[in-house]
Order: structure tokens, then sequence, then C-alpha cells
């Protein structure tokens, strides 16, 4: 029960309150987590957190997470409904917050996606995801993207955070110049080339724009290939995740 840890201390929760802000997250290099569905997903991933907090009325589940970090290592501390709804970012305050360290940015991998301005988090979330769940070994977010520490990023992304190389605030014109002769798919509104022509591609790099603007006309440019899904019956384009998702299953096909 959450009354074997200690209680949080007043500075810890000042502390993850202050994570709210971008800007603070960038000088200290932390996020938080929140939820049993993302800190149990980022807890079988392999996430180290710095610190947990449980609420004195946690579920059997969000228990169990903490229970598991803690053999980990992990310093994990107790707290009240009134301080959890102050440390989280959620409307509905969840029962168990996790707070981590940002990752560290690996090398490109094979299978690349690259966003281009696309700013709502949900979508930036979803797409992490989806890139995972497809096999892709690296996200790209260009200027413009939301940021993948945004709490609704990390809701939606949950795991996917740590099993993927994440590179944030890149020039997707200078990365693009940088990945050889790989297929640079562009995914458009009209006029290429159906879904089916990207099966059993090894090695990609797969640009998707804001459901807005689109990508930007240097990208266009740069790519190789276009992509576009068929359909329409009067609405004017596909969200952005549901575009990534529709593209990444057809080139994982065999």
């Amino acid at each position: 029960m959450s009354e074997m840890y200690p209680r949080c201390p007043v500075n810890l929760r000042n502390a993850i309150r202050e994570l709210h802000r971008a800007g603070h997250r960038e000088d200290v290099r932390q996020f938080i987590i929140e939820g049993p569905h993302a800190c149990g997903d980022l807890q079988a991933a392999g996430i180290r957190p710095i610190a947990v907090i449980i609420r004195d009325d946690a579920t059997l589940e969000s228990l169990a997470i903490a229970r598991a970090f803690l053999a980990q290592g992990a310093d994990v501390f107790a707290s009240g409904s009134k301080d959890m709804g102050l440390m989280a970012d959620a409307a509905a305050p969840q029962d168990i917050i996790v707070l981590a360290r940002f990752f560290e940015e690996r090398p490109l991998g094979t299978r690349i996606v690259l966003l281009d301005a696309v700013s709502d988090p949900g979508n930036v979330g979803s797409i992490i995801r989806s890139a995972a769940w497809f096999g892709c070994t690296d996200v790209i977010l260009g200027v413009g993207c939301a940021d993948m520490y945004n709490p609704k990023v990390v809701r939606s992304a949950a795991g996917a955070l740590a099993r993927m190389n994440i590179l944030r605030k890149k020039d997707l014109t200078t990365v693009v110049s940088s990945l050889g002769g790989r297929p640079i798919i562009a995914a458009v509104a009209k006029d290429g080339l159906l879904p089916s022509g990207l099966r059993e591609l090894s090695s990609f790099a797969l640009l998707i724009g804001s459901e807005a603007q689109g990508l930007a006309t240097e990208l266009l440019e740069v790519s190789t290939m276009r992509v576009t899904i068929p359909g329409g019956n009067g609405t004017e384009s596909l969200n952005a995740a549901i575009a990534a998702s529709i593209l990444l299953y057809e080139v994982s096909r065999a």
C-alpha cells in the first residue's frame, strides 16, 4: 500500500510542477509521465526514473508499477490527491506520476519517419507509437513540431518514447541531405503513387507534413518519390497520424 512509502517532499512536488513549462524541461532535461498505462509501458520498455509518486488511494495496477520501479532502485513517494492534482498535467489527475530524464539521441537507423511542423501533441504521440509498432528505427521532429516531452505526447506515445530513437528540433532538409541513397518518400494529398508501391522497402525516410499545410516546398523538392492515399469522398484531408499509420502499414507489408 502507499503508506509504506515516505511522503513526497514539497521541493519535489514543486520541481514536478515546474516541468509543465517547456522551457524548464529544457533547462533541467527532465519530464513527467502520468497514469498507469504510460508509466507501465515505459517501465516495460526499461526506463530508469528519477522518482515515482503514488497517490494514497492508488489502484493495485499503479502500486504494482511503483513496486517494480522501486526494485530497479527508484525513489518512491506517496502523495495525497490535492498534491497529485498540482503535479499532474491531465485534467483528471492519475494515481501515479514518474519523473524521468530526457533520452539520449542515437545514430540514425534504416527506417525513418520525419515530421514537418506537426504541431498537435496527440498526432505526434500517435505517430511515434505507430512508428514503433511498424518497426521503424527513428522519428525526427522538425521545427514547429510538438515536443516529444509535452505531457500529451508522452501519454499518447507511452513506451514508444523509450523504444524509438527520437531527434528533436531538426532542420529536415539538412537531415534528408545526409541520408544517402535510400528512398525519400513524401506524403502528398494528390497525384502521388499508390501506397502499395512502398511495400518491401528495407530502408526509407518517410516525410509527413501537417494536416493544414502539408510538406514544405523544399522537402518536396528533395524527395525521390511521392505517395498519395486514395479516397476523399468529400473529405479534405486525413489526420496526419492516420495517414502516417496507413503508409507505415504498407511499407511494412511483405
